[in-house]
């Protein structure tokens, strides 16, 4: 009740084509025959028809076929350790099929059809080889002893169900082998027969230990990197876990989140406002406080970002005092870096921190001149903003005080004003390079005079007095 390259269960079904069979057997006819005989996907049915046969089946047979079971760790591990002897057999097995049917000389598609066989070679090889998992696993090639022979061996000594599960095991074990280097053995073994240079055991031997390094030396190597590969994907993994957890926390953190999209988009400008323009939060006091120092404060805001760039540039060597890197100075000398301790909220950076010269120096309103005046910070006030600034470092800074945001604005505003990054840099440059050293030239000073003038006249004036 069986045929030649199936295993028959008690409903008269094969466990690994998933047929069902007659009264008569096969013989010897092999899979490899039944798929001359038409492609896979015709039925057993209708070869039984064609060619005679006492097998059926409801059902073409699809990619997989037949009994599909749940491997164990043991049996995972054993077929991982035959690999080697799973290629060869594969490989050697396949070359003689393809040589001895002339499938090469078949013309156009002959190899696409090659890869169309691949499915029946795992019923060929159970026909000439034996799972063995007993002890140290092996994949022994079958003896003259038949399959009902040995089914009986194994009964007698109580072993048919282990006779049946390595036939199954065997089957996935293969089917699992040719979905990973299935593309690679067909052209392979395609080319090999063609050439007609290489026997199917040097062809065997060819293709798992140098191209796809299942045998030999090169598969330790390919071991060890399978193993880094695993375990980078497992770190990677970690990472991308943590990485959500903390995108997960950040927005339950996160109080604007749970908003509807309009009050978003009403904070989202609000926020741009405050960023974009300082002064339009303040009250009306407060802005005439800032508008007034803006224009006092120009002259001496002027020399003193000038005197800052030139003593962050005189202690660095000759080479890197070009009229470049007082460019670059000159471009971030208004502003002290990104505000930390605000989060950036629907897209919009928080406004930046003061310049770190505003630490030393701060307004003042000279009531004799009626003006405002730039003047060293008392050394109290300087070590608690030296303080702040530490912690502004790390964005663990609480926001300065009324009066100190007050003066902070006015040199923010008054620097932007007055800075022309180009200009400054080309005036300031050559006047360094005029300037010898041990003379009472100041380069900061002279660059001032000039820069000034030409915004302001008077700003000049008062500038030369404060100089004489």
């Amino acid at each position: 009740m069986r045929c030649s390259n199936c295993v028959a269960s008690e409903s008269n079904k094969c466990l690994l084509c998933g047929g069902l069979f007659g009264s008569k057997g096969l013989g010897s006819y092999s899979y490899w025959q039944a798929w001359q005989a038409g492609p896979p996907n015709r039925s057993c049915k209708q070869l039984s028809l064609e060619q005679g046969w006492h097998c059926s089946a409801d059902d073409p047979i699809p990619d997989k076929v037949g009994v599909q079971v749940r491997l164990t760790k043991q049996e995972k591990l054993a077929l991982k350790k035959l690999e080697c002897s799973m290629c060869k057999a594969v490989i050697s097995e396949m070359h003689m099929e393809v040589s001895r049917h002339s499938m090469t000389e078949q013309g156009a598609g002959s190899e696409e059809q090659i890869w169309e066989t691949s499915n029946a070679m795992c019923l060929a090889l159970l026909q000439k080889y034996r799972l063995n998992l007993d002890g140290e696993p092996s994949l022994d090639a079958k003896q003259d002893e038949d399959d009902e022979t040995a089914m009986a061996a194994a009964a007698a000594q109580g072993k048919q169900d282990n006779f049946m599960r390595s036939m199954l095991v065997f089957k996935m074990g293969c089917q699992q082998w040719l979905e990973d280097y299935g593309s690679d053995t067909s052209g392979y073994v395609y080319k090999s027969v063609k050439e007609r240079v290489q026997s199917p055991a040097g062809a065997a031997q060819e293709f798992c230990v140098r191209s796809v390094k299942l045998c030999g030396k090169g598969a330790k190597g390919k071991k060890k990197q399978e193993k880094a590969e695993k375990e980078r994907l497992a770190q990677r993994t970690k990472m991308a876990q943590n990485e959500e957890a903390a995108e997960e926390k950040r927005k339950k953190d996160d109080p604007m989140s749970s908003l509807p999209d309009d009050s978003k988009f009403g904070i989202q400008r609000l926020l741009e406002m405050a960023r974009d323009d300082p002064l339009h939060y303040m009250d009306e006091a407060t802005k005439g406080r800032v508008q007034t120092a803006r224009g006092d404060l120009r002259c001496d805001v002027c020399r003193k970002v000038l005197e800052e760039t030139v003593s962050e540039v005189l202690p660095k060597p000759k080479s890197l005092r070009s009229e470049h890197d007082l460019l670059t100075i000159m471009e971030k000398i208004c502003e002290g870096g990104p505000d930390l301790s605000i989060p950036n909220y629907f897209g919009v950076e928080p406004p930046p921190l003061p310049a770190k010269w505003t630490d030393r120096w701060r307004p003042k309103l000279d009531k004799k001149l009626n003006r405002y005046v730039l003047k060293a910070m008392p050394k109290k006030s300087r070590q608690k903003r030296d303080k702040w600034r530490s912690l502004a470092n790390e964005g663990k800074q609480q926001p300065p005080d009324p009066d100190d945001a007050e003066q902070d604005t006015m040199l923010t505003l008054t620097c932007k004003d007055i800075v022309e990054p180009e200009r400054f840099s080309e005036l300031l440059f050559r006047e360094m390079g005029a300037c010898q050293a041990g003379s009472r030239c100041t380069a900061a000073s002279r660059t001032a005079m000039q820069a000034v003038f030409k915004t302001s006249p008077s700003a000049l004036l008062n500038l030369m007095l404060d100089f004489l």
